[in-house]
């Protein structure tokens, strides 16, 4: 037993002394060794030993007692309605069989089918209850009816006739001729729209020759009337510029006599709807009298300009020529009948010194 403490200690070459010290202390340390050993073979010996059978025996008994631990109170009564609407637990088997071909192209068919098994015993040995169910369901184009459980028929595939309703015939070249000219834009010949009339129409609004004059008296009356460009508008158009207030302006006499015509229509079918004897001057258009025609010429040419003066405490009158000028609905004529209506209402004390200056 101590054979190997003495040659590793010879066998290194190192001092006797040192040596045998080693030896000493190795010797020591396996006595203690042995001695526990002994002692705890001793005490082990006094134990009975028990079996394999005993210790599987006293496992389950521990598992057992630990779910009567876990395990609910049992009822206090048993219901027989309980037991008989409980059928007895079986063996359970489910089978699910997947069929679906791909389909050609042009047509889409979707089919799903499934099949389960049931057993259990019923009755006594060999008492058995198998149920066999399978549902399919066809998509777009497709056939539609019972899937099949293992071994059943396979689905019928789509008719040729449904298949044809989704696949879209070849367009003719007149149709993709049209596909190509929506996307694309059509081919059409020039035809030249500007002529020598039309632009004699405009002219610069600049006032250093008398047709000067007038382009610059049109082209601020289309300011004016909220018609900038001078194009040819729609009768509609021109009669909600009138009834608005700013007023309109012909391109020409067949636009304004197309108006005046459109005008009588629409007038006449108003007092037919509402009952009443029809008069055409109601519904004639007005036009600017010489007065308004010579001022707009002072004002929009040659920019002599009436200037507003502050109205005087008491003077009505130059308070309301001061509105009237603030309010774009008032027309000159407007403005002038308004203040002979009111004078005609107020003393002759007032002053009425502005009756004269009636602006636009």
């Amino acid at each position: 037993m101590f054979k190997w403490h003495v040659h590793s200690a010879i066998g290194r070459g190192r001092p006797v002394a040192h040596d045998f010290s080693r030896v000493a202390d190795g010797i020591t340390a396996s006595l203690r060794q042995f001695s526990i050993s002994l002692s705890r073979s001793a005490e082990e010996d006094e134990i009975p030993r028990t079996t394999r059978s005993q210790r599987s025996a006293e496992a389950v008994k521990e598992v057992s007692e630990i779910a009567s631990d876990l395990a609910p109170a049992p009822p206090r009564g048993i219901d027989a309605r309980s037991l008989a609407a409980k059928p007895p637990q079986g063996l359970k088997i489910t089978r699910v069989f997947e069929d679906v071909k791909p389909r050609g192209e042009g047509s889409s068919f979707r089919g799903q089918g499934g099949g389960s098994f049931r057993g259990g015993a019923r009755g006594g040995p060999g008492g058995a209850r198998g149920v066999v169910r399978g549902r399919g369901q066809g998509g777009r184009g497709g056939a539609r009816g019972r899937g099949r459980a293992r071994g059943g028929k396979k689905p019928k595939p789509p008719n040729k006739e449904d298949l044809e309703d989704f696949v879209f015939p070849p367009m003719t070249a007149e149709e993709l001729a049209y596909q190509a000219g929506s996307e694309q834009g059509f081919l059409r010949p020039y035809e030249p729209t500007l002529t020598a009339e039309s632009l004699a129409r405009h002219g610069p609004p600049v006032a250093s020759s008398p047709r000067g004059v007038v382009e610059s008296i049109v082209y601020k009356m289309q300011v004016a009337t909220s018609h900038p460009d001078g194009g040819y508008d729609v009768a509609d158009n021109h009669l909600l510029r009138v009834q608005r207030g700013p007023g309109t302006l012909f391109e020409n006499d067949e636009q304004r006599a197309i108006t005046q015509a459109f005008n009588q229509k629409k007038g006449k079918e108003r007092a037919e709807k509402m009952g009443v004897p029809y008069e055409p001057k109601l519904n004639e258009l007005g036009k600017l009298s010489e007065t308004n025609k010579a001022r707009a010429l002072k004002e929009w040419v040659g920019g002599q300009y009436i200037f507003p003066e502050p109205a005087e405490v008491g003077d009505v009158l130059g308070q309301v020529v001061g509105y009237a000028r603030r309010n774009e609905t008032y027309l000159p004529d407007d403005t002038r009948k308004f203040q002979e209506k009111l004078k005609s209402l107020l003393p002759a004390t007032k002053p009425t010194t502005r009756l004269g200056k009636s602006p636009l």
